[in-house]
């Protein structure tokens, strides 16, 4: 579905035929595709990816690209040097060793950075990483959608969610329809109740983690490094 199809849908739905003597304007239906497509995509797995980091000695933090909303999971693959190659068992941030102990990582905690004064998502290794490798950390999280720009950019998210949008472009159009008039109230607790059906919906998508069984936690520390 191009962008003006979902926007068409959804004045469509909405009960307006005509952009001539509207209650919204096409620009503002995007805006809240848009927004829509991001609350989607930030509290469920309908758009997950993955980007690749380098590990760099004596390094703990690491920055998430801002298009990531989560980190779900972290592989180790090293093809030189120690070849390590694990998946990273996710831990609290304060879970990790106090002493700050070098080696190679076998855990990561997620946390917030400072970076130049600006904040920015984060996971710390553990242990320190005791020397650099090369796009050797696989990560896997949630990923923001680019932004709809009518007739360029369409959604990102597959069909399915795509007609969830516009339920949820159609919740704020009520809002701010009630804003100048109560009555549009129970019209916008209706589309919300509809939106929160379609987002409980996509939160049921469990594809992210079939690629491999999770494993109990080792409180005892009796199990080893998962190596592949």
């Amino acid at each position: 579905m191009t962008t003006a199809e979902l926007i068409t849908l959804t004045r469509d739905r909405f009960g307006e035929d005509s952009t001539t003597a509207t209650q919204v304007t096409n620009a503002q239906i995007l805006s809240f595709l848009n927004e829509s497509q991001v609350e989607l995509c930030a509290d469920s797995d309908v758009l997950v990816s993955c980007w690749t980091a380098s590990t760099v000695n004596a390094q703990q933090q690491y920055s998430v690209p801002p298009e990531y909303t989560s980190v779900e999971s972290i592989h180790l693959y090293r093809t030189t040097g120690t070849q390590s190659q694990i998946w990273l068992d996710k831990v609290g941030i304060d879970e990790l060793d106090p002493r700050k102990a070098t080696g190679n990582p076998t855990k990561f905690a997620l946390w917030g950075l400072n970076v130049s004064g600006d904040n920015s998502p984060a996971f710390w290794l553990d242990p320190i990483p005791n020397s650099s490798g090369t796009e050797d950390l696989e990560c896997y999280g949630r990923q923001l959608p680019k932004t709809m720009v009518s007739g360029g950019q369409a959604p990102e998210v597959r069909a399915r969610w795509q007609y969830a949008l516009s339920n949820g472009a159609i919740r704020l159009i009520y809002l701010r329809m009630a804003m100048g008039d109560p009555t549009f109230l129970p019209l916008a607790d209706r589309a919300a109740a509809i939106w929160a059906n379609d987002k409980a919906e996509a939160k049921q998508q469990v594809f992210v983690d079939i690629y491999r069984a999770r494993q109990a936690k080792d409180t005892m520390g009796y199990v080893v490094p998962r190596y592949a």
